[in-house]
């Protein structure tokens, strides 16, 4: 009697993905020494969500002025509160648990921030470096922009692809990686006349003791032109896995592109060619091994 022999296959398709910078990609990173600090934490927000911050955190003020604190879970969302903000700031402080003194701090926080706005804004934001000190593409934000426009096409009636919130939320987790962690793209950054990167300066609002004010925001520049390749590891039997469904989700990127300024700026807006790849060999993965 004849025993059947389990054959391997694998559970992954691969694409190579190539883009094209239609317009000028701006940096996120808020400091050149990134490998490390890039584990650690994520690239600091735009600045509406700053300004979504300094809302909250004023009608929290507002709401426990004078009175008790009702419950920890004010407490709790206070602290959640102040500690973006200190995200932001670069400014450590101890969070008390008791509510005289939480407000107290939250003050202390709120007037850090508005003080570094008005000094002029924040540092400006920046490339990964690889060992030469060429600009690098953290492919993280490649993936950031496949799923957020797959929430796009799903919350707008398109069923097509993810039928809820939910099944986008875990395609975007669990069926699609990018095989590399960083690539390197065709040009570097911009540089000035002196031979430094130049920097793209900006406009920016925020809310300073109940008034509107302005400060400027600078981030160093890819050209347009600028191309870049990666791979990506699509679960065999996800919707993704298909090569116009991919397509559908990057043409998006005319319109949603990559890091800083890509809303109202329309910055990091790119072409795309997708193509499958029939034999992929991981090059991290030793022969013999699956």
């Amino acid at each position: 009697m004849e025993t059947s022999k389990l054959v391997h296959t694998t559970s992954f398709k691969y694409f190579k993905l190539q883009l094209k910078l239609i317009t000028e990609q701006l940096g996120t990173c808020t400091e050149a020494s990134i490998y490390a600090k890039h584990v650690q934490e994520k690239a600091k927000k735009e600045i509406l969500a700053a300004n979504r911050l300094a809302g909250k955190l004023s009608k929290s003020l507002e709401k426990y002025k004078g009175v008790e604190f009702p419950d920890t879970k004010a407490v709790q969302e206070l602290q959640a509160i102040l500690r973006a903000y200190m995200g932001r700031t670069g400014v450590k402080h101890e969070l008390p648990d008791n509510a005289e003194e939480l407000v107290t701090v939250a003050a202390e926080i709120k007037a850090e921030w508005e003080d570094m706005m008005a000094e002029g804004g924040s540092a400006p934001t920046v490339f990964f470096r690889d060992k030469d000190g060429h600009a690098v593409i953290s492919t993280h934000m490649i993936l950031g922009n496949l799923k957020e426009n797959l929430k796009i096409i799903t919350n707008n009636g398109d069923k097509e692809i993810a039928k809820s919130k939910v099944a986008v939320a875990e395609m975007g987790t669990l069926d699609i990686k990018v095989v590399e962690d960083f690539v390197r793209p065709s040009n570097d950054v911009v540089m000035d006349g002196e031979g430094k990167p130049a920097l793209l300066e900006r406009p920016i609002r925020f809310e300073r003791m109940g008034k509107t004010e302005t400060a400027i925001s600078r981030s160093e520049m890819l050209p347009a032109g600028t191309e870049f390749e990666m791979t990506l590891r699509v679960r065999a039997s996800s919707p993704l896995c298909d090569q116009v469904v991919l397509s559908k989700l990057l043409d998006l990127g005319k319109n949603n592109g990559l890091g800083q300024w890509r809303g109202s700026g329309k910055k990091g807006t790119f072409a795309f060619k997708l193509e499958p790849i029939a034999d992929y060999k991981d090059p991290r993965i030793p022969t013999g091994w699956n």
